[in-house]
């Protein structure tokens, strides 16, 4: 997914809650951003990192300016969490992911059964494919690590793949790990025992584990190789 227009360079000053920034431009400016990020990410250093801000154009939204990029260790690292679905949906389309070929419409945030709500719904011919998408930023030891900070919410999402799994459907979790310096993927289970749990019901019951690098560069997030996993 190539980024709209050229991002903005910048300095990590302060990151005040979960969803505002403040950065130092080049031009030594202050700015307040955007941060659409669905957990706190205690792996991200507070301060003093080179980080890329996209500009909406928008005068009219309260912060115009969104965090994209933070740089650590020399690794460019995503921190939208809007992305990944959108990089999975250009995948899909653009047919890089084998096994989710030959599907004939692909539907964003779908409602099914009785008003429930899946990232990415893929229709084939003879069956149909469920997905949720989870973003990944947290890297120790060459290993990519989920969740950063206890996560019901994304207990409940692998507990709803699950169910769909028992129900006969295909049900993927596919985790985008946002940044290239990583061997494997762990749950964080010394974070959240009881994600890992939900992850090995889901496995049990047929749900399909999919990890991705993504390729970052001030340019571009695009979806790279697959990732080694463990659940052990």
């Amino acid at each position: 997914m190539l980024f709209s227009s050229p991002l903005i360079k910048g300095t990590l000053v302060k990151k005040y809650r979960r969803s505002i920034v403040d950065v130092r431009l080049e031009d030594g400016t202050l700015v307040t951003a955007h941060c659409p990020t669905m957990g706190i990410m205690n792996a991200v250093p507070d301060t003093g990192r080179p980080v890329m801000l996209s500009d909406s154009g928008l005068e009219t939204r309260r912060h115009k300016l969104t965090w994209e990029l933070i740089q650590i260790d020399g690794t460019w690292v995503g921190v939208n969490s809007s992305l990944p679905r959108k990089v999975l949906v250009e995948a899909i389309q653009q047919r890089l992911i084998p096994s989710l070929k030959g599907f004939t419409d692909i539907q964003v945030d779908a409602t099914y059964g009785h008003g429930n709500k899946i990232d990415v719904m893929l229709q084939g011919m003879e069956h149909n494919c469920f997905i949720s998408t989870f973003q990944v930023t947290w890297v120790e030891n060459n290993v990519a690590l989920f969740p950063d900070t206890p996560s019901p919410r994304m207990t409940k999402s692998v507990q709803q793949l699950t169910e769909i799994a028992k129900q006969g459907h295909r049900a993927v979790a596919f985790f985008f790990v946002q940044r290239g310096d990583c061997s494997l993927f762990k749950p964080a289970e010394h974070v959240d025992k009881d994600f890992l749990k939900s992850m090995l019901a889901a496995q049990s019951a047929g749900v399909e584990l999919m990890v991705y690098r993504a390729h970052v560069t001030p340019k571009a997030i695009t979806l790279g190789t697959p990732l080694p996993y463990s659940l052990e």
